[in-house]
């Protein structure tokens, strides 16, 4: 056994051994490098991008889906961009902490249709913002009022409204008054705008399940089944329908992007949008959360995990790929793809090869960390981001310059939409604002 004033020894022996290391210890000498990932701003491929940028020209129209149309292809709405407030009406429950607002309103014969927090539709004149209808979605399940999310999304075909619900149930309304037409309860929340088109109803759940619906009476059609994720970003991908090739494509949580026949839900392709550094992540989310945009056979496709490429719908061969992340639906028009990164960047792209045309971060003041980005509109001519603490940022599409910006004074919920000569803003309490 040893001594005990031989471990005393020891022991007050190391304490000053410590002690004076602690007091001449020296920093290493050199550059830091962090061993966490960074993230590295975007820069253009070419010089003189600008140049190469051709938007479409300006169109008047309804705005009938969540992204404007099947194909999620965003008009250029002709619009004036004075921003001049014309009415604001409220339409019902907006986000807190036990709700979520998450539909965006539509538009269609100059009739604004929207969706709160708990599932009321309602109905507002363009022209003036009075209420025409309201009705209550109520689903047989009596413990919805525990659900945080009910009203997910719109889609109009024709005379009908199409609303998806997170208490699991698909419904079809008149336009013309908000009367039920059918429901098909699907036994799942669901977690994303219908998307409608060639007589189907294109919704999916909150496990990756994807249906396509009968437009007419809400049967199920056909199904498919992808592996889920057990965390996930809310809300996600709306299916894209092309009507020359009869295919639907949608993304799926766990960051796979699948192409099917339409008819008879055909798997065709399917492609994985996840860049090989995040592959095996078990800390970054994958999910995919904007919507596939269609144009002419090639398909365009944002990953939140750094991957955003061009595919031939045909074979489903990639055009091309970069390392761009993001999770808002981005615009195509003309030859160029405006995106809004994960970085809080607004880049061009061009649409034949991919390259970056010019980069731009986005200005969010000395509350970045609070805000939240929508997703980019084009109105006459200019790109209009807006921004949760209410600005809106005005930008050249052909440059990537800010050139005007003003404050609504509103807690905004979503990027506006435009129709009838009117852009409409939603609040985060359940307002819709329009303005000239």
């Amino acid at each position: 056994m040893l001594n005990k004033r031989v471990l005393l020894g020891c022991g007050c022996l190391l304490s000053v051994l410590v002690l004076g290391a602690c007091t001449k210890k020296e920093l290493p000498v050199g550059t830091r490098i962090s061993v966490l990932t960074e993230s590295t701003a975007i820069k253009p491929d070419v010089a003189n991008g600008s140049a190469q940028v051709k938007i479409a020209g300006t169109t008047s129209g309804d705005w009938l889906q969540k992204e404007a149309n099947a194909r999620h292809v965003m008009p250029n709405a002709s619009v004036s961009t004075d921003f001049v407030k014309q009415w604001k009406s409220d339409f019902g429950t907006g986000s807190s902490k036990r709700e979520v607002l998450m539909a965006r309103p539509l538009v269609k014969n100059n009739t604004v249709y929207t969706l709160d927090a708990e599932g009321r539709l309602s109905a507002f004149n363009l022209a003036d913002g009075k209420n025409l209808w309201q009705v209550e979605l109520v689903a047989e399940n009596a413990n919805i009022g525990d659900m945080a999310l009910k009203g997910v999304g719109l889609a109009i075909e024709k005379n009908t409204i199409y609303i998806t619900t997170g208490f699991g149930v698909v419904v079809a309304a008149k336009i013309e008054d908000g009367s039920k037409i059918w429901e098909r309860n699907l036994g799942m929340p669901l977690r994303i705008a219908p998307t409608v088109a060639a007589g189907k109803v294109f919704v999916q759940s909150a496990d990756n399940h994807f249906f396509a619906l009968s437009a007419d009476d809400g049967s199920v059609l056909w199904d498919y089944d992808i592996a889920m994720e057990n965390t996930t970003l809310m809300g996600g991908a709306m299916a894209a329908y092309s009507k020359a090739n009869d295919m639907v494509i949608t993304g799926f949580s766990n960051g796979e992007a699948q192409a099917f026949g339409a008819t008879i839900g055909t798997p065709l392709w399917g492609t994985d949008l996840v860049e090989n550094s995040y592959a095996y992540s078990s800390t970054y989310l994958h999910t995919i959360k904007a919507s596939p945009i269609i144009d002419d056979n090639i398909v365009y496709l944002l990953g939140s995990a750094d991957v955003f490429t061009a595919i031939d719908m045909r074979s489903g061969a990639p055009k091309w790929q970069k390392k761009i992340g993001g999770t808002l639906t981005p615009i195509l028009s003309g030859n160029t793809l405006f995106v809004t990164t994960n970085n809080n960047e607004l880049i061009a792209v061009d649409k034949e090869k991919g390259n970056v045309l010019w980069a731009s971060p986005l200005d969010l003041g000395k509350k970045a960390a609070k805000i939240t980005v929508h997703a980019p509109v084009m109105l006459n001519n200019q790109l209009v981001v807006a921004l949760s603490d209410g600005n809106v940022l005005v930008f050249s599409p052909q440059t990537g310059k800010q050139i005007d910006k003003f404050d609504t004074d509103e807690d905004l919920n979503s990027a506006p939409i435009a129709a009838g000569g009117y852009i409409i803003f939603t609040t985060a309490n359940a307002k819709i604002v329009a303005y000239k």
